[in-house]
């Protein structure tokens, strides 16, 4: 039958099956079904104001703070995000889940903050640059450390990823905590990074006014993008990732060095979660990082922007940016007097249910099968 099919419906037939068609109807069901639940979940608690708060939230509160504001506040949250979901993405394609994203962002962070403190007047108007290298280099050295656990000892990547994220994050801040140049001792947070470690906006100020803070880390997030999918489609090691990643038993026999792929893997994740963490608090100046014991939240939201773009490099910049315009959207909510843990409930919720794009995409796979041979 499919022999005498004209090309035309051939070519049709071809796209709907084709990965890439299906992991974005994956991708769109799983965003629809999100926002319907938590609309239902708003309209039972907040009924009267929920028709609403929810435009506000779809709208993304461009209504209410203008096209140019808006669009600032997305770009500016979803710059670490494109680089914590990529942390996260990365590993995917190798097999490998990288659940340290979270200490991976916050060793990276700290470190740029440090550097960026404890070197002022040493790289001059490079500072900002030196800053972001090192957390990103520190990001890099937490997650070769955590490949190396996992390829050597076999640990399991969940609990290492677990694991590692604390240690992380109380290592760093121990560090900060003991410099008094770094730490405001009885304050709880750390001291302003010099206003030569703000990273530069590159014009990014003309388009969205000089209160904006997107900056530079924009473009460097975007390139690492599109490098890591040049890595993973153009290069040798590219292809030994994605083999060990479908079978790393096939790949062994084949002569992939399995524990060398997946520690490099987690170094570059960790690269680029470090990039995520150091390019956060280096975007805004006269800003202090509150020393806590949470780990940051951008490190979770990342492997569910992870999971939406389906480990894709240039579809994570994508799936970044709508988890940012929630973001901004369910800050918008609040004016109607949500509260804040309201609001991260609906937005959360919707994160949560993006991550069932897996199943989704499988599921279409199999109806679109089913609809093949009824025919």
């Amino acid at each position: 039958m499919d022999d005498r099919m004209p090309d035309t419906r051939k070519k049709v037939a071809k796209f709907l099956s084709s990965e890439g068609f299906s992991s974005l109807i994956a991708a769109f069901l799983t965003i629809v079904l999100g926002l319907f639940i938590s609309f239902i979940l708003l309209f039972i608690f907040e009924r009267n104001v929920s028709l609403d708060a929810f435009r506000v939230m779809i709208t993304g509160s461009f209504g209410t703070i203008g096209v140019q504001k808006g669009m600032a506040r997305v770009l500016f949250y979803a710059t670490p995000l494109m680089l914590a979901g990529l942390s996260f993405g990365f590993t995917l394609k190798a097999g490998v889940f990288n659940i340290g994203v979270a200490g991976q962002f916050v060793v990276g962070l700290l470190t740029g903050v440090i550097v960026a403190i404890r070197c002022e007047g040493v790289f001059g108007d490079y500072l900002w640059l030196a800053a972001v290298l090192c957390g990103a280099c520190a990001g890099a050295a937490w997650g070769a450390f955590q490949g190396f656990l996992q390829a050597y000892f076999n640990m399991h990547p969940i609990v290492c990823g677990i694991m590692m994220n604390y240690i992380g994050l109380f290592l760093i801040t121990a560090i900060c905590e003991a410099d008094p140049m770094v730490y405001a001792k009885g304050r709880g947070w750390t001291e302003v990074v010099p206003l030569k470690a703000i990273m530069p906006d590159l014009g990014l100020d003309r388009i969205f006014g000089q209160t904006s803070a997107v900056n530079i880390g924009l473009y460097i997030a975007a390139a690492l993008c599109v490098a890591a999918h040049f890595v993973l489609k153009r290069t040798t090691f590219g292809y030994e990732i994605k083999a060990v990643g479908h079978n790393a038993y096939a790949s062994q026999y084949a002569g992939i060095n399995i524990k060398r792929t997946v520690i490099l893997t987690m170094m570059l994740a960790g690269l680029f979660a470090g990039f995520g963490g150091a390019i956060q608090h280096l975007s805004a100046a006269d800003t202090h990082y509150a020393i806590t014991d949470a780990l940051p939240q951008q490190g979770f939201t990342g492997v569910s922007i992870a999971l939406i773009a389906m480990g894709h490099p240039i579809a994570i910049i994508f799936a970044a940016l709508f988890i940012a315009y929630l973001q901004v959207g369910g800050l918008g909510m609040q004016a109607y007097g949500l509260q804040p843990d309201f609001v991260n409930v609906i937005t959360s919720l919707i994160i949560y249910f993006c991550a069932f794009n897996f199943v989704f995409k499988h599921w279409y796979g199999r109806l679109f099968k089913w609809l093949r041979r009824a025919k």
